[in-house]
């Protein structure tokens, strides 16, 4: 494997970290908009916790396309921080959504 695809992966990785710290920045939003005093009701806070379910592997995963520089290690974890990243990138979506619409009603 050349050391591109291997960045390419790692690049993987890297979006996959970032689309995480996205779903840790909204759900610290939660937590202090909670404690200056906004109204977040507790479903709405376990909604917020839903995409962590794949967001905690993905990240997982990531973390280890940038500790092995194996490429049979790496075409494993590839497609499995790719599904997480994407199920957790899906999940964070709905749950705004969901939570949008409980909003309005």
């Amino acid at each position: 494997m050349t050391e591109t695809a291997v960045q390419g992966r790692r690049l993987i990785g890297k979006l996959i970290l970032f689309l995480t710290g996205c779903w840790l920045l909204v759900l610290a939003a939660a937590v202090v908009g909670a404690l200056r005093g906004a109204s977040v009701e507790p479903l709405n806070f376990a909604l917020m916790l839903i995409p962590g379910c794949a967001f905690v592997p993905a990240a997982y995963f990531a973390i280890g396309l940038f500790r092995t520089t194996d490429p049979a290690q790496l075409n494993k974890l590839v497609p499995k921080a790719i599904v997480y990243g994407v199920s957790g990138l899906a999940l964070l979506f709905s749950t705004a959504y969901a939570l949008y619409q409980m909003s309005r009603s």
